[in-house]
């Protein structure tokens, strides 16, 4: 028999029933929080294990990263999903009727693609991504159209800037280094390592993007992207669509850019991705 208090009886060694009377006499601040924790984290469970299971890749159930559909790099944050890259008819915007884009005599062929101004012009094109979570970037992903460059380019940069909430302005994280050698496939997508990894947290406004620096008489590599009805956003809203180029003649990713100097183009979005 037992004492009413759930204890063992008299004489008993090591009483271990809960609720009796040795057990709550040496409880601690830390075992009473563990114990009304449990039920809602299970009885093996704890805030850092809910936290250790959301962002493992596999042994769990709980939802992570995107599936293929999205990008062929795994847990990725991209400015739109890979498989809405539908080809379309030839297209030509040079800024007539109902053309939205800025007029660089940008050019669109039969796959979802765009070629970037050349003979000189190093604009950075970037898209904008929001983070997804709480996380660490160290990889850039783009994909190549069907056009190729005519007298090559003078060098090929990917990089990743981070957006000031309040200005708008830009500031570098994270580049390659020289990559025209390495991007020479047509229609492909290739995510390329930073050399380090960056902060990210989540519903932060990144912006991957790419430099083609070019001379006169060369054109740029073509680059993925989407077409989209061209629209406005709301008052105010940073950023004003999801595709700008930079001030152009650059060698170099710039440091910082500043958002007055974007030109936005709110009926394109390339295909970037951050993981």
């Amino acid at each position: 028999m037992t004492q009413p208090d759930g204890a063992n009886p008299a004489g008993a060694k090591n009483p271990t029933r809960p609720g009796a009377f040795y057990e709550w006499q040496h409880e601690t601040e830390a075992s009473i929080y563990s114990k009304q924790k449990a039920p809602i984290v299970g009885p093996t469970g704890s805030a850092t294990r809910a936290q250790q299971d959301i962002a493992a890749t596999d042994g769990n159930v709980i939802p992570n990263g995107g599936g293929l559909w999205k990008s062929f790099t795994r847990d990725a944050d991209a400015t739109f999903p890979r498989i809405m890259l539908e080809p379309r008819a030839d297209q030509t915007n040079g800024g007539g009727s109902g053309d939205s884009i800025h007029s660089h005599g940008i050019t669109f062929n039969d796959p979802p693609d765009y070629v970037p101004d050349g003979h000189g012009a190093s604009f950075v094109e970037l898209g904008f991504l929001e983070c997804s979570k709480d996380r660490q970037y160290s990889r850039v992903t783009f994909g190549t159209g069907n056009a190729v460059t005519a007298l090559g380019i003078n060098a090929m940069y990917a990089c990743a800037y981070l957006m000031n909430p309040s200005t708008g302005n830009l500031s570098l994280m994270a580049a390659t280094g020289d990559i025209k050698a390495l991007v020479t496939a047509t229609n492909t997508e290739y995510t390329f390592d930073f050399s380090a990894f960056i902060d990210a947290l989540k519903s932060e406004i990144w912006a991957p993007g790419l430099l083609q620096v070019t001379a006169p008489g060369q054109t740029c590599k073509s680059i993925l992207a989407k077409q989209v009805w061209a629209m406005n956003g709301p008052p105010g809203f940073k950023p004003a669509a999801l595709y700008a180029i930079s001030a152009g003649g650059h060698t170099a990713p710039p440091s910082t850019i500043t958002y007055a100097s974007l030109d936005f183009g709110e009926s394109l979005v390339p295909y970037y991705a951050l993981s």
